[in-house]
């Protein structure tokens, strides 16, 4: 299991009261979540840790393996999870925030494999790796697709280098930034969908907080 790390930003705006405390739990997602420097770093951390200074929010980054992160935020009062799509299944079990930015879902190989890929449905019948509660894949094996789950995109990456998966369905950005990091020769076969992902929080986050987180979000930068 990913060791937790933690990462604190505690500001108050002189404007608004501060909120007692929110936990934002995140996963290594990069380029929009990711551990770097022994900090949480990335697209989407940078404009939710804006947001929570001018909103006068405290709050801690906390980067765990998706799937806990997610079920915290579902369950644990005082907890979100980003960066998230926001699917019709979800959208009562959270409060929410953003739009933080957008995801490419695509479907990508090693080089040179598979090269005539054009649809979803011509992945019927391949090894498709996706990983838990993830909604990408949870997509794909709506459309009758198997998707074969890891824990991480990262364990994802290596096991198309290995062999062990054909295809991979995944945020585009996210794949090419792991397939450099692992040193990976990839290809993007298609994109399927763009997405934009979100800031979930529990349903207790009172609505003036999300308002604010909002409004935060929306200002210039």
């Amino acid at each position: 299991m990913m060791t937790m790390m933690l990462a604190s930003t505690q500001v108050t705006a002189q404007s608004t009261p501060a909120y007692h405390f929110l936990t934002l739990n995140t996963e290594e997602y990069p380029p929009f979540n990711h551990e770097r420097d022994g900090k949480i770093a990335g697209l989407a951390t940078q404009r939710l840790r804006h947001a929570v200074a001018s909103a006068g929010i405290d709050a801690r980054f906390v980067i765990l393996p998706w799937a806990r992160a997610y079920t915290e935020a579902r369950f644990r009062p005082d907890h979100c999870v980003y960066s998230t799509t926001r699917t019709p299944a979800r959208e009562a079990l959270f409060r929410w925030a953003g739009p933080l930015v957008i995801n490419e879902w695509s479907v990508l190989t090693l080089a040179g494999r598979f090269e005539d890929l054009t649809r979803l449905e011509e992945l019927d019948g391949l090894r498709v790796g996706g990983f838990l509660e993830d909604a990408i894949g949870d997509y794909v094996e709506e459309q009758g697709i198997r998707v074969l789950r890891a824990p991480s995109e990262r364990v994802n990456m290596a096991r198309l280098k290995a062999g062990l998966i054909d295809v991979l369905v995944s945020g585009r950005a996210t794949a090419t930034f792991l397939a450099a990091e692992q040193n990976v020769a990839i290809d993007h076969r298609f994109t399927f969908a763009r997405t934009p992902l979100y800031l979930a929080c529990h349903a207790d986050v009172p609505g003036e907080v999300m308002e604010r987180l909002q409004t935060a979000l929306e200002a210039p930068p």
